[in-house]
């Protein structure tokens, strides 16, 4: 877990962090718009596509974590295993 304060992603304070991680949500975004259209840009099925957008999102964890844990939901590990303890009892 992180030691940072909350709220306080390089994503705010980087213009670089934020260049980066702009480019890969718009990617990713573009990426859907095109599914089905036969264009270049046309990855051919949502399967596909969910299994880049992980690859896609997983660039946003290694550029800020705090921006990929708490503003695009993601769980972390030691959050999906509580969450799955409380489910099977």
């Amino acid at each position: 877990m992180s030691n940072r304060e909350p709220g306080k992603f390089k994503y705010k304070t980087n213009k670089e962090v934020r260049r980066k991680i702009d480019k890969i949500l718009h990617d990713t975004v573009i990426m859907f718009a095109n599914l089905g259209t036969g264009t270049p840009l046309d990855v051919g099925s949502k399967p596909e596509a969910k299994r880049l957008e992980v690859e896609m999102l997983d660039k946003i964890k290694d550029i800020d974590e705090d921006f990929y844990y708490d503003r695009l939901k993601i769980q972390r590990s030691e959050e999906k295993n509580e969450t799955n303890k409380e489910q099977e009892s």
